[in-house]
């Protein structure tokens, strides 16, 4: 499986994006400042037959755990980020920026691709 943040949604990945975050030079992204509704939390623990203490308690720990221990890919449509002057190190760490020839790629190798 392989995820594909495009579009707007590279700010949410982006450290310190947004006026007076990005002044401050904040270190957390968007998905790290909003929490997983707990019902959400005890529907992954049921899901992934973990406890529930074992599950992200915000997105940006979900982007990681999704990653670093379900081995999902995780891409940032670099270009997009060029355009909303997102420096790609200044991305969440589980997200890989990619240049769109590579995103062309992913979408024609998909066996099913599904925006949401």
């Amino acid at each position: 499986m392989t995820i594909l943040v495009g579009v707007s949604a590279v700010t949410s990945v982006a450290k310190g994006f947004g006026g007076f975050r990005r002044l401050v030079g904040s270190e957390s992204t968007a998905l790290d400042r909003v929490g997983l509704p707990e019902r959400e939390r005890q529907r992954l623990s049921e899901q992934m037959s973990v406890p529930v203490e074992q599950v992200p308690h915000n997105y940006g720990e979900y982007f990681d755990f999704l990653k670093n221990k379900l081995g999902i890919d995780i891409y940032g449509n670099q270009t997009m980020m060029l355009l909303y002057k997102i420096d790609p190190a200044r991305v969440a760490a589980s997200v890989t920026p990619i240049p769109l020839e590579k995103m062309v790629r992913l979408f024609t190798s998909a066996d099913h691709v599904m925006v949401y």
